[in-house]
C-alpha cells in the first residue's frame, strides 16, 4: 500500500513538473506588441514627428504605413515607433493605418491629419537657421542665415528672410566665409533689411530682399559700429561703438548710437553710472520701440547691466524704474581685509536682450535686482525678479509671484511674458499687468488664444501690436537658440 501511494506521489510530481515546464514555455513563447498610443493626429502642416513607445516579444519588430504621406521609422534601440507626416494641402482630413508586427503578433495605430484650414494660425519652426533668428518690429519678416560647406571645407552662408504673412522665403545671395564670417543675426526692419554680425571682423552687414548687401561703417570710432535694432519704418537704427575719450582710464567708452535716415547721432549718458560713479566702460543702445519713440540700453560698468532709456534723443538717458531705484553707499572688504567704498543698488537690469520694449514704448521689460552685503562684507548677494516699467506713468510693476524670474516682453495693453529663472530661462508664464494676476503658462496661453501647441520649455521674446505675430525661442537637444513664429492664416 505504501508503495502504491509513493508511486502515485511520484506520478503526480512528474505531471505537475511537466505542466510547469509547459506553462513556462507558453509564457516564453507568447508573442505580443504593446503600444502606448492606438491613435494619434497631426495638424495640416508644421508638425513634429510623433513618437510611440513600443514593447514587443520578440523584441525585433517592423512597421508599415498604408499611406504615402505618412512615413514610419524607429529609434536606435527600437523602443520608439516614429511617425512623420508631410503637409496636407487639401481641405479634407485624411487618415492612415500603421501596422506593427512582432513575430505573429499584430497591433495597429490609426493616424489622422487635419485638412488645411485658412482660418488656422500658422506655426513654423526655423530649425535650419544658424545662431537663431530675428523678427521685424511689426512681425512682417523674420531673418537669419543657413550654412553649407564649400569644396575647401570653409562655410558658405545663405542669408534667409521669411515673409510671415505669405510664407515666402528670400534667399538671393551666397556669402563665402572668406568675405564675411557671419556669426549672429542682430535685427531686421519691416522693409526686410537684415543685419548680421561678422564674428571675425566685428562688422555688421546689412542684406535686403533682393540680395544686395553692404557693411555698416562709421568714421570717428575705434571699431565697427554694432546695430541692435530698428524702428518699424527702418528710418531709425540703434546700436553702439567704441569712442576714444579721456573720460575713462581705458581710453574709450562704449557709446550708444542712433542712426536717423543714415546719419549717426550719439545718445547722451546720464550723469553717473548704475552705481552712482563715473562711467568707465559705457552704455550700449540695445533696442527701440516700433514707432521710434523710446530707445533703451544697458550700462556695462562692473558688468552690472543697469537699464537706461531715452524718450528724447537730445536729452540724457534716464534709468528704467527710477521709482524703485535705490543706491546705498557701503564699506566693503577686499581679500586683504582692507575696506573700500562701494554702493549696493536696487534697480532694474538688462543684459544683451534686444526686444524688451513694447511697440509704442509704453512698457519696458527688465529684471528688478535687489542687493545685500554678505556678513563678511566681501560679496554682494542678489535677488532678481521680473519687472515692467511704464514710461507713461513712471511706475514699475515688480512681479514676485514666481521667485527668481525675468521680464521678457509686454504688449502695449499690459500682457506680460515672464521667463522663470534669470539665466538659461527654461519655462515661461503670462501675466496681466493691469489686474496684477497670472494668466497661465506660455504653453497654455498660446493654446487657448491661437490653438497651437508650442514647446513647454522656451520663451516668447516678441509679440506685435495687434498680437497677430508671436516670435519665440525654444531648446532642441543641446541647442538653446532655436526659434519659431506664429502668424495669421495666409490671405486668399
Amino acid at each position: 500500500m505504501k508503495t502504491k501511494n509513493l508511486l502515485n506521489i511520484l506520478i503526480g510530481c512528474i505531471v505537475v513538473s511537466a505542466l510547469s515546464v509547459s506553462c513556462a514555455k507558453e509564457i516564453i513563447d507568447k508573442q505580443y506588441v504593446k503600444l502606448d498610443l492606438a491613435a494619434c493626429s497631426f495638424y495640416s502642416s508644421g508638425n513634429e514627428p510623433i513618437e510611440i513607445s513600443i514593447v514587443s516579444n520578440p523584441a525585433d519588430w517592423k512597421a508599415e504605413s498604408d499611406a504615402s504621406w505618412l512615413t514610419v521609422d524607429r529609434n536606435d534601440d527600437g523602443s520608439m515607433l516614429i511617425l512623420t507626416a508631410t503637409d496636407n494641402d487639401s481641405e479634407y482630413e485624411r487618415s492612415a493605418a500603421v501596422t506593427v508586427t512582432a513575430g505573429e503578433a499584430i497591433q495597429k495605430v490609426t493616424v489622422y491629419q487635419l485638412g488645411f484650414n485658412a482660418d488656422f494660425y500658422r506655426y513654423r519652426k526655423l530649425r535650419t537657421f544658424q545662431m537663431g533668428a530675428v523678427v521685424s518690429p511689426s512681425g512682417k519678416y523674420v531673418g537669419g542665415f543657413e550654412a553649407s560647406i564649400a569644396e575647401d571645407d570653409s562655410f558658405i552662408f545663405h542669408p534667409v528672410i521669411v515673409d510671415t504673412q505669405t510664407g515666402q522665403e528670400y534667399r538671393n545671395v551666397e556669402i563665402p566665409q572668406s568675405l564675411y564670417d557671419l556669426y549672429q543675426p542682430m535685427a531686421i526692419s519691416d522693409e526686410g533689411l537684415l543685419f548680421i554680425h561678422d564674428g571675425y571682423t566685428g562688422i555688421v552687414v546689412a542684406f535686403d530682399l533682393d540680395g544686395n548687401y553692404f557693411p555698416v561703417e562709421a568714421d570717428g570710432y575705434r571699431n565697427n559700429p554694432m546695430v541692435q535694432g530698428t524702428s518699424a519704418d527702418g528710418r531709425m537704427w540703434v546700436g553702439y561703438a567704441q569712442k576714444e575719450t579721456d573720460a575713462s582710464w581705458r581710453g574709450f567708452l562704449e557709446t550708444p548710437l542712433v542712426w536717423i535716415d543714415g546719419e549717426i547721432h550719439e545718445l547722451q549718458f546720464p550723469e553717473k553710472n548704475y552705481r552712482d560713479e563715473d562711467f568707465w566702460v559705457g552704455i550700449m543702445a540695445r533696442g527701440i520701440s516700433a514707432d521710434g519713440s523710446i530707445i533703451y540700453g544697458t550700462t556695462w560698468d562692473n558688468m552690472d547691466f543697469g537699464m537706461v532709456y531715452w524718450d528724447d534723443i537730445n536729452a540724457p538717458a534716464k534709468y528704467v524704474g527710477e521709482d524703485v531705484r535705490k543706491v546705498t553707499p557701503v564699506k566693503m572688504v577686499d581679500g586683504t581685509g582692507a575696506e573700500y567704498d562701494s554702493h549696493i543698488v536696487n534697480g532694474i537690469q538688462c543684459t544683451a536682450n534686444l526686444l524688451k520694449v513694447s511697440p509704442s514704448g509704453k512698457w519696458i521689460a527688465g529684471t528688478y535686482c535687489t542687493e545685500t552685503l554678505s556678513e563678511d562684507r566681501k560679496q554682494m548677494q542678489q535677488m532678481k525678479t521680473a519687472a515692467f516699467y511704464n514710461t507713461e506713468t513712471g511706475e514699475t510693476t515688480i512681479v514676485e509671484d514666481y521667485g527668481e524670474s525675468t521680464g521678457m516682453r509686454a504688449t502695449d495693453d499690459g500682457i506680460a511674458f515672464i521667463g522663470i529663472g534669470t539665466f538659461g530661462v527654461g519655462t515661461s508664464v503670462v501675466y496681466n499687468l493691469n489686474t496684477k494676476s497670472p494668466m497661465g503658462t506660455l504653453q497654455e496661453w498660446i493654446s487657448d488664444n491661437y490653438g497651437i501647441d508650442v514647446p513647454a520649455t522656451g520663451t516668447v521674446t516678441f509679440i506685435n501690436e495687434d498680437k497677430t505675430v508671436i516670435f519665440g525661442n525654444y531648446p532642441e537637444g543641446t541647442e538653446f537658440n532655436k526659434c519659431y513664429y506664429i502668424a495669421p492664416p495666409i490671405a486668399e
